[in-house]
């Protein structure tokens, strides 16, 4: 469900962008964020926590501070001024409701560990840790990751998609074009239900953003003798995997 945009939400993000200096204009995400286990047994990452509690700031919040966070020691210490008008919290320069992000941001330290906080200090640095939700310190990946483009926030995705829609972009994210993921196997590799994967998966076709083909395998164990499947690819604007400097090899979804 779109958001309504907030005071100065767009203007804030832009900025947030430019300052972030990142040339790929993107932003790395270890797989573990959305998938973790083995090739063999995969198990949902922190974001299923957040789906179970439907926490559409804490996924946001922590797509920005990462978008900021680029560079040692990983941190980002702003304004609680500024993360609220990202998040599209401000009303205007009066009603900013800042103290809305201390309580985001705790979540994701106390309840997900994806960041440590320095209580020390109001505003004081909130610091990246691994994304897999162990709490361990966070390190620049080099595998095992996807991309979030600038275009999830230019082109304003993150106020556009539902929950179930930037889950399933994740998802996507982590995918090869022509990706096939069973919707009975969503619930244990990503922690999601089959209905907020039909959700996702039909409203980022609805935008445009995912496409969805037929494919078939012969298979002469059935009575058509072909097994059939969705197969379903981002456009190539999103799909960061085709952009130069793309290291990040999948961590297969399928056992």
């Amino acid at each position: 469900m779109e958001r309504t945009l907030g005071f100065g939400e767009n203007e804030t993000i832009a900025a947030m962008l430019a300052a972030s200096k990142r040339p790929s204009r993107t932003v790395a995400v270890r797989n573990s964020f959305v998938q973790g286990g083995t090739k063999g047994s995969p198990t949902p990452g922190p974001i299923a926590a957040m789906v179970k509690a439907h926490d559409r700031q804490g996924l946001d919040l922590f797509l920005l501070h990462r978008l900021m966070a680029s560079a040692e020691p990983w941190d980002a210490g702003k304004d609680a001024g500024v993360w609220s008008r990202a998040l599209g919290l401000a009303e205007s320069d009066q009603q900013m409701h800042a103290e809305r992000v201390s309580r985001i941001f705790r979540r994701l330290d106390e309840s997900y560990h994806l960041v440590t906080r320095d209580k020390a200090r109001r505003n004081g640095k909130v610091t990246s840790l691994c994304e897999d939700g162990e709490g361990d310190p966070y390190t620049s990946p080099t595998k095992h990751y996807f991309r979030v483009p600038f275009e999830y926030w230019e082109e304003e995705w993150h106020r556009k998609l539902s929950m179930p829609g930037k889950v399933v972009l994740l998802i996507a994210l982590t995918q090869k074009p022509g990706f096939v993921i069973p919707s009975t196997q969503v619930k244990s590799w990503y922690g999601i239900s089959d209905d907020t994967w039909a959700n996702g998966i039909g409203e980022l076709m609805r935008a445009q953003l995912l496409t969805g083909n037929r494919g078939k395998e012969r298979n002469w164990m059935k009575g058509r003798a072909f097994n059939y499947d969705i197969e379903y690819s981002l456009v190539s604007r999103i799909d960061t995997r085709s952009r130069p400097g793309f290291q990040g090899r999948r961590k297969p979804a399928t056992p």
